[in-house]
């Protein structure tokens, strides 16, 4: 048999032509090697593009950096301004110029005039953003400028359009006549004694705007409320006139600066795209060399693996029809006789695991006889506890015989192991015979008080088991220890939209604080508590569809357990009878 198989090995492998494949296979595995080729070069692009997005955020927050500290910068000098004209408004020079100018000779006047002059001029030199300073009486009708070293007389067009836009005891910046304004008044009861107003030219604030501006950011704008351009450095103007953002350019505004004004700043970004492109065309060319590779692995995946595959897929055949068929490996290349040696390992492994699973069906089924034999143990049980009621009756003694009947029906509840979603009033016979029992165990020094179920809400289906966890814990941790007078109480809640079902006892150890601390430790995830509480607020967790939730109180220094669960407004039938 054997030497048959090596003959017809031989055989098929000198008949095999070295790149015979059948062409829908070789199409799938080129096509296969192209989507993973195509997978790196997809990746490569988009992380050209993740960097070209970065670097343009990166700019676009240096870009709002050095606008928001351009704006700082402008803002601090209209401060430093201020302070200036409030340092004016307290001059004595000019306190007794405005009050005393009547009584003053025309030397005394001229002198003072100097003075105030000079001071205008000194403010005027030390920024760079004043274009005039002025002082103007009103009641006098004289004007006191750094244009001139004598003062003039008051042009009232420039008062009557300035002075309306003053504010009392503050510095007022406005917009006038094409110039910016800081105006500061004093004065004396309800008339003005004089008004102090420094003048900020366009001029100045471009050429600001142009100290201010740096490598990237060269373009620069002040602009007013209504979208006109005020001050401007480099194409500042004309880009925010075209509202100019694209692949070529960043813009970021910024306000408020000198009141109602706003910074825009642009910035170039064709500079710093520059590797990028570069990056691109070397990722062409990575392809294109690609591509290159992939042609010469075909032809090396042809000669070298396709046509040990086709040997390994007519064996299998093989295989199917005979498992003792095993490739005969001599006078073939070295990789070839370690993939068919490991063929052969792979024939001895399947038989071995088949063996195996034989076994393995073998141990199930003897499990499953276990299983039934298991589930005719309760029946014994029931029929038992049945004989005992039968037999109390029969005697007279109708404790032992409702005592056993709960007993019955609890068991064969809970060893029918019902659906997990039962109907409320199956839930509620339940716990009523645990009720019951419970009863019966502790009276008189316990009693038990369970209310009528309202039919509206009997039917709506609830967790199993999710309501006896809490009575039982009122008994154990509750009312168990107690000497005397010692209640459990069961009773419901109805509303329009959800229902729910209070447990309480009087065990009279609970205080507020223990509540809180008791919830605290029911609901810690990592707590390695299985008591009752614990397990079943875990069980609530997996419940959430239904609307259910757990809530622990403090009544009367007992606690009292509330299950809330929504109302699906359905009549659901009877489930099969547990008594």
């Amino acid at each position: 048999m054997r030497g048959k198989t090596r003959e017809g090995v031989r055989t098929a492998l000198t008949k095999a032509r070295p790149l015979s494949l059948k062409r829908t296979v070789f199409l799938r595995m080129l096509l296969i090697t192209l989507a993973a080729v195509l997978v790196f070069y997809l990746l490569g692009m988009t992380i050209n593009q993740i960097g070209i997005r970065n670097v343009r955020n990166d700019m676009r927050s240096a870009l709002e950096t050095h606008a928001e500290y351009a704006a700082d910068q402008l803002n601090q000098e209209a401060d430093r301004l201020k302070f200036l004209m409030l340092e004016m408004l307290s001059d004595r020079q000019l306190l007794r110029f405005a009050i005393s100018h009547e009584i003053l000779t025309d030397w005394e006047r001229l002198s003072y005039v100097r003075t105030l002059a000079a001071q205008e001029y000194h403010f005027k030199r030390s920024s760079s953003l004043l274009d005039s300073v002025l002082i103007m009486f009103p009641s006098l009708g004289k004007t006191i400028t750094t244009e001139q070293t004598q003062y003039l007389d008051l042009d009232e067009t420039v008062l009557q359009a300035l002075m309306p836009r003053t504010e009392r005891g503050r510095v007022t910046v406005t917009e006038w006549n094409g110039r910016i304004w800081l105006l500061l008044p004093r004065y004396d009861g309800i008339q003005p004694m004089f008004l102090i107003a420094f003048s900020i030219s366009p001029e100045a604030l471009s050429a600001a705007l142009e100290r201010l501006s740096n490598d990237q950011t060269r373009d620069m704008a002040l602009v007013r409320e209504d979208g006109t351009v005020l001050a401007a450095c480099g194409s500042g103007a004309e880009l925010y006139r075209a509202g100019r953002e694209d692949r070529d350019r960043l813009s970021a505004e910024t306000g408020p600066v000198f009141g109602t004004l706003k910074l825009a700043g642009y910035t170039m970004i064709d500079e710093a795209m520059a590797p990028f492109v570069t990056y691109r065309i070397m990722l062409w060319a990575l392809s294109a060399l690609a591509l290159i590779l992939l042609a010469a692995y075909l032809l090396f995946y042809r000669r070298q693996i396709l046509r040990p595959i086709n040997q390994l897929v007519r064996s299998m055949k093989s295989v199917e029809q005979d498992t003792r068929y095993r490739i005969d490996s001599s006078g073939l290349s070295d990789y070839d006789d370690d993939l068919y040696v490991q063929f052969n390992h792979m024939i001895d492994h399947i038989e071995e695991l088949a063996a195996q699973l034989y076994e393995e069906k073998y141990r199930v089924q003897k499990a499953e006889l276990k299983q039934l034999q298991m589930q005719i143990d309760p029946h014994f049980l029931y029929n038992t506890l049945y004989m005992i009621y039968r037999i109390a009756q029969s005697e007279g003694n109708q404790s032992i015989a409702r005592l056993s009947l709960n007993l019955s029906n609890y068991y064969r509840y809970i060893t029918k192991m019902p659906e997990q979603i039962v109907p409320l009033r199956d839930e509620i016979r339940h716990v009523t015979n645990y009720l019951e029992i419970q009863r019966i165990r502790f009276e008189p020094r316990i009693r038990v008080s369970i209310g009528e179920l309202p039919e509206e809400i009997a039917g709506e289906m609830i967790p199993s088991l999710i309501i006896q966890p809490i009575v039982e814990n009122a008994f154990q941790h509750g009312v168990r220890d107690l000497e005397k007078d010692g209640l459990v109480s069961l009773g419901y809640e109805v509303e329009e939209s959800l229902f729910r079902v209070i447990v309480s006892d009087n065990s009279g150890k609970m205080t507020e604080e223990s509540v809180r601390n008791l919830w605290a430790h029911v609901t810690d995830p990592d707590s390695p508590d299985s008591s009752a509480l614990c397990n079943l607020y875990r069980r609530l967790k997996l419940y959430e569809n239904i609307g259910n939730a757990l809530e622990l109180r403090c009544v009367n220094s007992g606690l009292t357990a509330v299950l809330t669960f929504i109302r699906k407004g359905e009549k659901h039938a009877d489930a099969a009878d547990c008594g």
